[in-house]
């Protein structure tokens, strides 16, 4: 497989998205097949880190502590499954005082292009949104759109040009990566 690193959004690719934002660690409910297909990029050897907006944080939502707690039932859900994130990149700042970290910007993708000394052609984003795709097109990072989430609305938004496939949801486009590999 030519790439080495997935970049992978969260609400939408790994668990169900929620208009109202998951908030408590009841709310992330995964998405079928999602950890195992996590898992199966770790078994491939592909390293995988989350690059995930957050504004629940910055708009003080919720606590750290409480964020904490969501994020310790994300990495328990896929330790089940036998899967790992090498490394979580998270973006708490609220959509008017948005840095360059935010998507749409490039910076947590470029960040994990970094920690894992990788050019940004060595790497593939998979998202559900626009800001996903907007993020990959300016770290230079080659796009995959899932349909879950947001994605199927995204679909009929994000030019063909700005995609590499359009996949059902995370297991398909692993299955699909591997496939073209």
């Amino acid at each position: 497989m030519r790439y080495k690193l997935i970049l992978l959004d969260r609400d939408g690719v790994l668990n169900v998205d929620r208009a109202d934002s998951v908030r408590t660690p009841e709310q992330l409910i995964m998405i079928p097949g999602a950890a195992a297909a996590v898992a199966r990029l770790n078994r491939a050897g592909l390293r995988t880190t989350l690059c995930t907006n957050q504004s629940i944080l910055g708009r003080g939502w919720v606590t750290q502590a409480v964020f904490d707690t969501i994020h310790d039932k994300l990495i328990a859900a896929l330790a089940a499954e036998g899967a790992r994130l090498d490394h979580i990149l998270v973006a708490p700042d609220a959509p008017d005082a948005a840095t360059p970290r935010r998507k749409p910007g490039p910076g947590m993708l470029q960040e994990a292009l970094n920690l894992h000394g990788l050019w940004p052609d060595e790497a593939v984003m998979i998202g559900d949104s626009m800001v996903d795709a907007q993020a990959a097109k300016a770290a230079g990072v080659p796009f995959i759109l899932v349909r879950t989430g947001k994605g199927s609305k995204t679909e009929l938004d994000l030019p063909p040009s700005e995609r590499l496939f359009v996949a059902d949801d995370l297991p398909s486009a692993v299955d699909a990566l591997f496939t073209a590999a």
